[in-house]
């Protein structure tokens, strides 16, 4: 019974680290249940309801959070565990054998984990609910349906319980070769390491300085994973940099911040780590958070690009064969006035859509000229869009004819022009021949129809949704087919693909901010973790230099300078490593400015929360 009580008198002076574990746990629970509960959202997801650009930014942030899951949370338990070994030692003195220590660190283990999932989950259900209503009311996603997904639950537990099944194994194995001795210098043992080297410093620096280089020298197009060997070699600097960097502390403490740098320099190991992870942390929320006020620009921009019409859609037959009279009563009715409009017949089968080049010239005022026999490969890229392409052209294609007949056609040459919007309607492939090949293709060929593509351009076109969405409800009754076979003859409106544009950029933005929140708080769990571990032994040398004369703010100065050590070296290094990256990577299209804006104005936000930060962590080590 003495044990008990002395064990509950431990956790009940352990109570505010319980909690700060429980409170960390609890919200990365709930911040992956909500974005696997949007993600596994039928509606959300189904193509016919929610365009995929606009579903698959759930992606990204549901992966980012799961691995931020799996790292840091038994980092955390790491860092928590840190503060009750030389408890666990104690007990061990105490008469407590190792396996009653070890069923005791299970159960707590168990107990927080129980807990902090059934909480989280409780957290996630409130924040997805939160995840729903803004995308549906705020952002206007008007046809995703709220519903409750059990899958998302059985999910969150299976990837947490597999973060606490390895926390439990890796402690229990090292508390089993662990001797007492090595309990009760558990908060002093990580700090024994060797000094730092002026050499490796400048090591550090130098492949930071080559990360850059080949960054900016290397990175296009064409090679796109030079932006994943650049960051491997930058992360490599970072570490090796930190890791020396108390030789610049050194030399910084010859000259000021004496007794503040002396604090960091006495536990300068776990410093390194420390800081490491937080300029990791930083980093990741500088540059997403930046990339995300990127992409509005350029996926509006995108949007305007490939829609060089305001209205575009295809004829065949009886489908979508609605009068000219009726398209303009029903623009008229939104006061929607028609400045430009044409009309270009394309053979279309499953492969590609071929064209007459007299037809193109004349339509768009082009020069293609075309040799019988063979093709021009239309491209209708942006090569500015911030995404990779195929201009590989096929050498021969074979059109079936009549009688068993085939049409053999050779590349003649290749363009790269956007003559139409992107639509379901089109093949991928489109082909430009002279008006011979055209006309017999069309006269004789049992694999090609007939279509046209018609195009309008209006005076408002941001004013044009309604006049849209009406058109599109009078063509769908007017074709009578089954939803599939609609879906293929949707009408493609430059407001639509705007719109469409704008809510991704939203939906990713929304999603993003969370996982940027959660890198950030993470950031500063870790260094208030760091410090809070070194409060009971600084109070000792705070106290003999109280003895020696030293006043309330002589003291304050101190341990604010010491917390400006902790806080902004790995910031000030994710500031200058997360706006570059804001720059390198989005200055191939043309947004390298946007993104040092961008990239700026984050770091000065979250300088300022740092600042505010330091400016507490400083008052409650002063109280203390």
């Amino acid at each position: 019974m003495e044990k008990i009580r002395i064990l509950l008198k431990m956790i009940w002076y352990n109570r505010k680290n319980y909690i700060l574990y429980l409170v960390c746990n609890i919200f990365i629970i709930a911040f992956f249940q909500a974005f696997l509960s949007i993600g596994e959202n039928e509606s959300f997801m189904s193509a016919d309801k929610i365009d995929p650009m606009i579903s698959s930014n759930i992606f990204a942030p549901t992966v980012l959070t799961a691995l931020f899951m799996i790292l840091f949370v038994p980092y955390v338990y790491e860092a928590f565990l840190k503060s009750r070994k030389q408890e666990y030692a104690v007990l061990i003195t105490l008469g407590v054998t190792q396996y009653e220590v070890i069923c005791n660190m299970l159960l707590e283990c168990l107990i927080i984990s129980i807990v902090s999932f059934c909480a989280g989950i409780v957290t996630g259900s409130v924040l997805s609910v939160f995840f729903f209503f803004y995308l549906h009311k705020v952002i206007g996603l008007r046809s995703m349906k709220w519903t409750l997904h059990l899958g998302a639950y059985v999910s969150v537990g299976k990837v947490y319980a597999l973060v606490v099944i390895i926390i439990l194994l890796l402690n229990i194995v090292r508390f089993l070769h662990a001797e007492i001795l090595e309990l009760f210098n558990a908060r002093y043992k990580e700090e024994k390491g060797k000094k730092g080297s002026n050499i490796f410093l400048l090591l550090g620096i130098l492949l930071i300085i080559v990360a850059v280089i080949v960054m900016l020298y290397a990175y296009n197009f064409e090679k796109t994973y030079i932006w994943f060997i650049s960051t491997g070699i930058i992360i490599t600097g970072i570490g090796i940099m930190l890791a020396n960097f108390d030789c610049i502390f050194m030399k910084i403490r010859s000259v000021k911040w004496k007794i503040s740098l002396s604090f960091v320099l006495q536990y300068i190991k776990s410093w390194r780590m420390v800081s490491f992870i937080a300029a990791i942390l930083f980093i990741s929320a500088i540059f997403f958070t930046a990339h995300c006020g990127v992409t509005y620009q350029n996926f509006t921009r995108n949007a305007l690009t490939y829609s060089p019409y305001d209205l575009f859609y295809v004829q065949y037959n009886d489908i979508n064969n609605m009068e000219q009279k009726e398209i303009m009563q029903t623009l008229d009715k939104y006061d929607i006035t028609i400045t430009e409009e044409k009309r270009l017949g394309l053979l279309r089968n499953s492969f590609c859509n071929i064209i007459s080049a007299d037809d193109v010239n004349k339509k768009y005022g082009c020069t293609y000229e075309v040799e019988p026999g063979y093709f021009i490969q239309l491209f209708q890229f942006d090569i500015n869009d911030g995404y990779e392409h195929d201009f590989q052209a096929n050498k021969q294609i074979t059109i079936g004819l009549g009688n068993h007949e085939k049409m053999h056609l050779k590349l003649q040459g290749k363009s790269n022009k956007i003559l139409m919007n992107s639509c379901r309607s089109l093949a991928d492939i489109t082909l430009i021949v002279n008006e011979q090949d055209f006309m017999k293709i069309r006269n004789h060929s049992n694999d090609c129809i007939y279509e046209t593509a018609v195009m309008f351009n209006f005076s408002q076109w941001k004013d044009s949704g309604n006049a849209m969405q009406e058109l599109q409800e009078k063509m769908s009754r007017m074709n009578e087919l089954p939803m599939e076979d609609q879906s293929a003859y949707m009408l493609s409106s430059k407001i639509e693909t705007y719109s469409v544009a704008k809510q991704s950029s939203e939906v990713l933005t929304f999603l993003l901010l969370f996982v940027d929140i959660l890198f950030l708080v993470a950031a500063n769990i870790c260094i208030f973790y760091k410090i809070k571990s070194e409060l009971k032994e600084e109070k000792h040398i705070i106290y003999k230099l109280y003895r020696v004369g030293i006043t309330d703010q002589e003291l304050w100065k101190i341990l604010f300078e010491k917390n400006i050590c902790y806080y902004f070296v790995s910031l000030i290094i994710a500031i200058f490593i997360g706006v570059f990256y804001s720059y390198s990577v989005n200055a191939i299209y043309d947004y390298g400015k946007i993104g040092i804006i961008c990239g700026m104005g984050v770091s000065g936000i979250i300088m300022f929360i740092q600042f505010v930060v330091i400016w507490e962590i400083t008052k409650f080590e002063t109280k203390r």
